[in-house]
């Protein structure tokens, strides 16, 4: 057992750290003096613009706590700062300049403390629960699938296994899932018995005779509703980090969100 244990620490050891940048880069993100020096800590840009540069694809890939929000109705230690305007950032949680290992060998991700998944979450979230919302059940900030797709015949996205792993229960990671139908409750959707398809190219369907409703062209949905593919999944109108009722990307009052894509009537 304790083999393994050196050999887990060797193992993470052999990790390079990804800020451990050469002084010429200092100017990439700190106002410095004509020599180089780096003058406070004034940046030259927003902390999450600085930081997109590099991180981008986990913006694009997955879902973010939000960013550039002033924290409500959670408890904010001190030794997570804000930006200056009192703001949720990046370096809130994370101080980018500390060790990249923690006293045990584990990458320490630069996270201010040494908790790590939910635990490291309810430092602000104290007390919430998975029936509270996703914050406590997600245990982390960038949710990202953790399946990998290795044929393109699992024609169902990442993200909305992942979605359905805990809203279904039923499906093992290792489980080939086609496109289908996902059941609502019947009040949120009235056609069809409160169900909506995932996995199913949008094009593809609305361009399908005998549609209920027309669809809008996808380049004429709201950039809100994300496509994988051009597919419709799980994440098209659900962002676990909303703070809009039923985790929704965006308002459906007055069928708002429905009829982003759908045209009722053909208008």
């Amino acid at each position: 057992m304790a083999a393994a244990g050196i050999a887990l620490v060797v193992v993470y050891c052999m990790e390079t750290e990804p800020h451990k940048f050469p002084q010429d880069k200092c100017p990439t993100c700190h106002v410095t003096d004509r020599a180089g020096n780096v003058m406070g800590k004034q940046l030259t840009a927003s902390v999450t613009s600085l930081c997109e540069k590099c991180h981008a694809k986990i913006l694009k890939d997955g879902y973010m706590h939000p960013l550039n929000v002033r924290p409500q109705k959670v408890k904010i230690p001190a030794d997570f700062p804000l930006s200056r305007s009192g703001e949720f950032v990046c370096t809130t949680c994370h101080d980018i300049h500390s060790p990249y290992f923690t006293p045990y060998g584990a990458p320490s991700r630069y996270l201010r403390r040494l908790e790590a998944g939910k635990k490291f979450c309810e430092i602000c979230h104290a007390g919430v629960s998975a029936k509270a919302g996703h914050a406590g059940a997600v245990g982390e900030a960038h949710f990202q699938s953790k399946y990998i797709q290795t044929t393109s015949s699992q024609t169902i996205d990442p993200m909305s296994k992942n979605c359905i792993s805990c809203h279904d229960g039923s499906f093992a990671s290792s489980v080939s899932i086609s496109a289908g139908a996902w059941t609502h409750r019947k009040e949120l959707m009235s056609h069809d018995a409160g169900s909506h398809p995932i996995g199913v190219d949008y094009e593809g369907a609305r361009a399908k005779k005998g549609r209920w409703t027309p669809l809008r062209p996808i380049v004429m949905v709201d950039k809100r509703i994300r496509f994988f593919d051009g597919k419709v999944g799980c994440g098209s109108c659900h962002d676990p980090y909303s703070t809009i009722e039923k985790r929704l990307v965006m308002s459906d009052e007055r069928s708002r969100l429905c009829f982003a894509c759908h045209l009722i009537g053909g208008g």
